[in-house]
């Protein structure tokens, strides 16, 4: 796949305009229509602004890679399922303190929800 079929199908994904992906990757949207369309090839600052954006691999974004994650060295999983990727996205969506809220709450369950230690020991 080309730079150009990529940016779009992660622009979608997300289901932003042209506009609005412009306006967070300071980017014209002339421009972002230009790569989408395959007029003009991505510079590095396109690219790592994409890939920084996105959480991708410059070489899944050159179609070098077939997967948007292999790239990414602290990803615990070798794949995501689409309920993660859509939970990851929706998360990076957030502003600051309400991932921190939501990490907050997510530690809360897992304290919750773990093992006592008298259970362990009888397992």
């Amino acid at each position: 796949m080309k730079f150009s079929e990529i940016a779009k199908e992660l622009r979608q994904e997300y289901g932003f305009s042209q506009k609005v992906l412009g306006e967070k990757l300071n980017i014209s949207p002339a421009a972002i229509g230009h790569l989408e369309l395959g007029k003009h090839e991505p510079g590095s600052i396109i690219l790592l602004a994409y890939a920084n954006y996105f959480h991708v691999s410059v070489d899944y974004l050159l179609g070098r890679e077939e997967s948007w994650n292999s790239g990414i060295a602290d990803a615990p999983l070798p794949e995501y399922t689409a309920e993660e990727r859509n939970l990851i996205k929706s998360y990076r969506e957030l502003r600051p303190d309400l991932q921190d809220l939501l990490l907050d709450t997510v530690a809360l369950w897992q304290k919750q929800n773990a093992p006592s230690e008298a259970s362990k020991k009888k397992a």
